[in-house]
Protein backbone atom coordinates (compact mmCIF):
# COMPACT_ATOMS: atom_id res chain seq x y z
CA UNK A 1 0.00 0.00 0.00
CA UNK A 2 1.05 3.57 -0.56
CA UNK A 3 1.30 6.74 1.48
CA UNK A 4 -1.91 7.83 -0.27
CA UNK A 5 -3.67 4.73 1.07
CA UNK A 6 -2.37 5.48 4.55
CA UNK A 7 -3.59 9.08 4.45
CA UNK A 8 -6.95 8.16 2.90
CA UNK A 9 -7.67 5.41 5.44
CA UNK A 10 -6.53 7.56 8.37
CA UNK A 11 -8.72 10.47 7.24
CA UNK A 12 -11.73 8.18 6.74
CA UNK A 13 -11.28 6.73 10.22
CA UNK A 14 -10.92 10.17 11.77
CA UNK A 15 -14.10 11.36 10.03
CA UNK A 16 -16.04 8.38 11.41
CA UNK A 17 -14.73 9.06 14.92
CA UNK A 18 -16.00 12.64 14.67
CA UNK A 19 -19.41 11.33 13.62
CA UNK A 20 -19.39 8.81 16.47
CA UNK A 21 -18.53 11.48 19.00
CA UNK A 22 -21.36 13.67 17.72
CA UNK A 23 -24.00 10.96 18.28
CA UNK A 24 -22.53 9.06 21.25
CA UNK A 25 -24.72 10.73 23.87
CA UNK A 26 -27.95 10.31 21.91
CA UNK A 27 -27.46 7.01 20.04
CA UNK A 28 -24.74 4.87 21.55
CA UNK A 29 -25.49 1.91 19.25
CA UNK A 30 -24.94 4.08 16.18
CA UNK A 31 -21.78 5.52 17.69
CA UNK A 32 -20.49 2.02 18.40
CA UNK A 33 -21.02 1.04 14.75
CA UNK A 34 -19.17 4.16 13.62
CA UNK A 35 -16.26 3.40 15.98
CA UNK A 36 -16.08 -0.14 14.63
CA UNK A 37 -15.96 1.15 11.04
CA UNK A 38 -13.34 3.72 12.06
CA UNK A 39 -11.27 0.90 13.56
CA UNK A 40 -11.37 -0.91 10.22
CA UNK A 41 -10.00 2.19 8.49
CA UNK A 42 -7.31 2.63 11.15
CA UNK A 43 -6.36 -1.03 10.73
CA UNK A 44 -5.97 -0.56 6.97
CA UNK A 45 -3.97 2.64 7.53
CA UNK A 46 -1.71 0.79 9.94
CA UNK A 47 -1.29 -2.00 7.39
CA UNK A 48 -0.43 0.59 4.74
CA UNK A 49 2.42 2.05 6.81
CA UNK A 50 3.48 0.06 9.84
CA UNK A 51 6.09 2.69 10.74
CA UNK A 52 3.54 5.40 11.51
CA UNK A 53 2.51 5.47 15.18
CA UNK A 54 -0.62 7.56 14.61
CA UNK A 55 -2.62 4.84 12.85
CA UNK A 56 -1.45 2.24 15.36
CA UNK A 57 -2.57 4.47 18.23
CA UNK A 58 -5.86 5.42 16.55
CA UNK A 59 -6.59 1.69 16.15
CA UNK A 60 -5.97 1.26 19.89
CA UNK A 61 -8.39 4.09 20.58
CA UNK A 62 -11.05 2.48 18.39
CA UNK A 63 -10.61 -0.74 20.34
CA UNK A 64 -10.91 1.25 23.56
CA UNK A 65 -14.27 2.57 22.34
CA UNK A 66 -15.36 -1.00 21.62
CA UNK A 67 -14.12 -2.15 25.03
CA UNK A 68 -16.07 0.64 26.69
CA UNK A 69 -19.20 -0.33 24.75
CA UNK A 70 -18.82 -3.95 25.84
CA UNK A 71 -18.24 -2.80 29.41
CA UNK A 72 -21.46 -0.78 29.33
CA UNK A 73 -23.26 -3.96 28.26
CA UNK A 74 -21.63 -5.91 31.11
CA UNK A 75 -20.08 -8.23 28.54
CA UNK A 76 -17.30 -10.51 29.78
CA UNK A 77 -15.58 -9.78 26.46
CA UNK A 78 -14.85 -6.24 27.64
CA UNK A 79 -11.76 -7.39 29.53
CA UNK A 80 -10.42 -9.11 26.42
CA UNK A 81 -11.03 -6.00 24.35
CA UNK A 82 -9.28 -3.80 26.96
CA UNK A 83 -6.30 -6.20 26.79
CA UNK A 84 -6.30 -5.98 23.00
CA UNK A 85 -6.37 -2.18 23.18
CA UNK A 86 -3.46 -2.25 25.65
CA UNK A 87 -1.44 -4.47 23.32
CA UNK A 88 -2.16 -2.12 20.43
CA UNK A 89 -1.04 0.85 22.56
CA UNK A 90 2.19 -0.99 23.27
CA UNK A 91 2.71 -1.51 19.54
CA UNK A 92 2.14 2.21 18.96
CA UNK A 93 4.58 3.00 21.76
CA UNK A 94 7.20 0.82 20.05
CA UNK A 95 6.90 3.25 17.12
CA UNK A 96 7.00 6.39 19.29
CA UNK A 97 8.82 5.49 22.50
CA UNK A 98 8.96 9.06 23.83
CA UNK A 99 5.19 9.55 23.79
CA UNK A 100 3.85 9.85 27.34
CA UNK A 101 0.25 9.97 26.09
CA UNK A 102 0.54 6.54 24.51
CA UNK A 103 2.18 5.09 27.62
CA UNK A 104 -0.50 6.54 29.89
CA UNK A 105 -3.22 5.23 27.57
CA UNK A 106 -1.63 1.77 27.74
CA UNK A 107 -1.73 2.10 31.53
CA UNK A 108 -5.44 2.92 31.44
CA UNK A 109 -6.22 0.00 29.14
CA UNK A 110 -4.30 -2.41 31.36
CA UNK A 111 -6.13 -0.99 34.38
CA UNK A 112 -9.56 -1.59 32.84
CA UNK A 113 -8.43 -5.06 31.78
CA UNK A 114 -7.66 -5.80 35.43
CA UNK A 115 -3.92 -6.08 34.74
CA UNK A 116 -2.73 -3.94 37.64
CA UNK A 117 1.00 -4.76 37.49
CA UNK A 118 1.13 -3.80 33.81
CA UNK A 119 -0.99 -0.71 34.47
CA UNK A 120 1.40 0.43 37.18
CA UNK A 121 4.46 -0.18 35.02
CA UNK A 122 3.03 1.74 32.06
CA UNK A 123 1.95 4.58 34.34
CA UNK A 124 5.52 4.90 35.62
CA UNK A 125 6.82 4.95 32.05
CA UNK A 126 4.32 7.64 31.11
CA UNK A 127 5.13 9.75 34.17
CA UNK A 128 8.84 9.47 33.39
CA UNK A 129 8.19 10.83 29.90
CA UNK A 130 6.08 13.78 31.02
CA UNK A 131 7.75 17.17 30.70
CA UNK A 132 9.53 18.39 33.86
CA UNK A 133 6.71 20.62 35.14
CA UNK A 134 4.11 17.89 34.64
CA UNK A 135 6.22 15.45 36.66
CA UNK A 136 6.46 17.94 39.52
CA UNK A 137 2.67 18.38 39.42
CA UNK A 138 2.30 14.63 39.89
CA UNK A 139 4.75 14.56 42.77
CA UNK A 140 7.47 13.11 40.57
CA UNK A 141 10.62 15.22 40.44
CA UNK A 142 12.20 14.99 37.02
CA UNK A 143 15.91 15.00 36.44
CA UNK A 144 17.85 14.08 33.36
CA UNK A 145 19.63 11.27 35.18
CA UNK A 146 17.03 9.85 37.54
CA UNK A 147 18.18 6.25 37.27
CA UNK A 148 15.31 5.05 35.05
Amino acid sequence: MSADSYNTELAAGNALVQQAQAVATTDFAQARGLWQRAGQHFHRAHQADRDQPEAAFRLAQAWMAEAYALQKEDSPNALVMWSNAAAQCELAFDLDSENARIAMTAASCHHFAGEMDAASAWKRIGEHLLPGDANAAHGQPHTENDGD
